[in-house]
Order: C-alpha cells, then sequence, then structure tokens
C-alpha cells in the first residue's frame, strides 16, 4: 500500500481558494473524504453523485464536520449517473450551464465486482460506469477544462481513481467492439465471485489505457492538462467489504487502511504543488500511494495500438448511443 506517513493533506494542500473541482461519487468513501479536504482549502466542489438525498446528506454532513464550510457555498450537488452515457452527457452538460471554469476533474465513483448486468443501453454496468460513462463525461467537460487551461497560471487536472487490480484483467484483450468490452472471455452471465473480480479488473486497465491515450492525444493539441490515473490503496470503505466474499473481507480488516487515508493519493494528484512544478513527469503518470509513480506492470497497458483501438471503439460506441434521442430530463439541481 505504501506509507502514508510524510503526505499530510492538512498541511501540504495548498490555498484552492477560486478553484472549481468535481468530484464523483463524493458522498462516501474515498470520495468523501476527498471533497472534505478540498472544499476545507478553499475549492469550490461539485458533488456528482446519482442519488440526490445521499449527496445532500453528505454535504450537511461535511458542514458539519467542518464548521468552516457552512455558509461558504462551497458544496454543491450535480446528478449525474454513471450507468446511462445519455445521462453523463447530459451531466456534464448541466455542469457547463452553471460553471465558467473547471479546474480539476476527480474521477472517483465506480462498480465493484457485481453481476453481469446489461444497461438499457446495451452495455454491461461495469464497463458503462468505469469506462464508457466515465468517457462521455470527461470528453463533455473538456471543452471548459481546456479553456481553464489557457488562463494565465492555471493548473487543470484530470485525475481518476483506478485500481491496482488492472493487474488482473483479462489476458489478450482486443478491444475492438462492444462484443469485446461486454463478454470478457465468455463471462456473459456467469455469477461466480472471480467472473465479476475479472470484469472489474479489465474496466481498470481500460481507464490506464484510455487516460493515457487522452494524455498524448492533449499534447498533440499543445493543450496543458495533466491527467493522471492513480490506484488508492487497499481501503475499507463499506462498499468494498459489501461486495467482498468472507474470505477476502478477513484480509481486509487486516491490512486495509480507512477512508481519510485512502483519499490521499486522489488528493495529492488533484491539488500537489509538486505535481505543478514538475508537470512533464506526472502526466499520463499512474500513482500508487501516496504519490509515488509507478510503470504499470502489465504490457497491454504500455500498447499504444491496443489504446488507439479502445479510444476508437469507445468513440464509436459513444456516437452510436447518444444518437439515440431520449426524453430531455428536468435540471437536477439547485444552486446553493
Amino acid at each position: 500500500m505504501g506509507s502514508t506517513k510524510s503526505y499530510d493533506p492538512t498541511r501540504d494542500i495548498p490555498n484552492l481558494s477560486g478553484k472549481v473541482i468535481v468530484v464523483t461519487g463524493a458522498n462516501a468513501g474515498i470520495g468523501y473524504q476527498t471533497t472534505a479536504q478540498l472544499a476545507v482549502h478553499g475549492a469550490k466542489v461539485y458533488l456528482a453523485c446519482r442519488t440526490e438525498s445521499k449527496a445532500r446528506e453528505a454535504i450537511a454532513s461535511l458542514e458539519a464536520e467542518n464548521p468552516s464550510l457552512r455558509g461558504q457555498g462551497r458544496l454543491h450537488f450535480l446528478l449525474l449517473e454513471l450507468s446511462s452515457l445519455q445521462l453523463s452527457k447530459s451531466a456534464a452538460e448541466e455542469f457547463i450551464e452553471k460553471e465558467q471554469r473547471l479546474d480539476v476533474l476527480v474521477n472517483n465513483a465506480g462498480r465493484l465486482y457485481d453481476d453481469y448486468v446489461l444497461t438499457k443501453e446495451g452495455i454491461e454496468r461495469s464497463i458503462a460506469v468505469n469506462h464508457l460513462g466515465l468517457a462521455v463525461f470527461t470528453n463533455g467537460l473538456l471543452p471548459l477544462l481546456k479553456n481553464t487551461a489557457k488562463e494565465p497560471g492555471s493548473d487543470v487536472r484530470i485525475v481518476t481513481v483506478s485500481s491496482a487490480a488492472y493487474q488482473w484483467a483479462i489476458k489478450s484483450p482486443t478491444f475492438a467492439s462492444l462484443d469485446d468490452l461486454n463478454d470478457y472471455q465468455g463471462k456473459m452471465g456467469s455469477k461466480g465471485w472471480w467472473p465479476k473480480f475479472t470484469r472489474y479488473c479489465t474496466s481498470k486497465m481500460m481507464n490506464l489505457m484510455w487516460l493515457s491515450e487522452l494524455q498524448r492525444r492533449l499534447d498533440v493539441e499543445g493543450v496543458p492538462i495533466t491527467v493522471i490515473a492513480l490506484h488508492p490503496g487497499t481501503v475499507s470503505t463499506d462498499a468494498l467489504k459489501q461486495y467482498s466474499p468472507w474470505w477476502l473481507n478477513v484480509w481486509i480488516s487486516l491490512t486495509a487502511i480507512p477512508p481519510s487515508s485512502g483519499a490521499y493519493t486522489s488528493l495529492f494528484a488533484a491539488s500537489s504543488l509538486q505535481i505543478a512544478a514538475d508537470r512533464q513527469k506526472y502526466k499520463g503518470a499512474y500513482l500508487e500511494p501516496y504519490g509515488k509513480i509507478v510503470k504499470p506492470v502489465r504490457k497491454e497497458v504500455h500498447d499504444k495500438a491496443l489504446a488507439g483501438t479502445l479510444w476508437e471503439t469507445t468513440e464509436r460506441i459513444v456516437n452510436e448511443v447518444l444518437a439515440v434521442p431520449i426524453r430531455p430530463r428536468p435540471s437536477s439541481s439547485i444552486r446553493m
């Protein structure tokens, strides 16, 4: 997991006043702790969550735990349902209507190992939430991220919580079609724990590859946005314990770190002055606790041709899904 002793967010996060940040899955676990520290240090933070009531409860708890946040207008709700590409796009559009800048996007939300389920859009839910929805939401926010990056002294970042579990993704993936993304190794419909885990791991490999290609494309455009993927460590969240078998929960209870420490790598990636001072070193990097640059061990992660295929397949699937119109949803957010 790595030591967290040399990093203290209360000490090491700089003043973030004037910055606007989005944290997905911010109502619990790592996302909640990430949101707390970013807001306490001055940022305006949007909690991008799929359930408004839980997000509002989280905002109330954050303000109760951190009196300095009360009445400051730093915490806001944004409805985000990553399992739907249409709604992921709508969430990005809604945010752009509300804000003139976006300094940091923290893609924290994710689906753990669960049953094989196809969404209404025909996408396996883990792939929809962990990869395709993330890609749609991130791409939807890119125009605002790019505009912010043009400002003098800007330090725009896209931070994504992936996982060291990418190491157990399927062997020899192709990522050439929706079937390739949906049905890893013929595991469709299988409900055993290992197939569930494999689906999760493969989606996390997709994170690393898609983000690497995103950084490459931004570099070609000359856009100074820093893209970082990370493993937060083994973190004892309620969700992890809920979806893990009993024997894994025994190991988690003995080795895992609490969500407050599990947020350290996300906070480092989102705010560290060290990254701003040495952007060339950190752009496109994969970090492990608390902010150590690590070279991914799976060769597929470094396969530029395969990353390009994943990017093109992702783009094709997204375009096909978004070409099907849906009824516009009512506005979901209230200015606070």
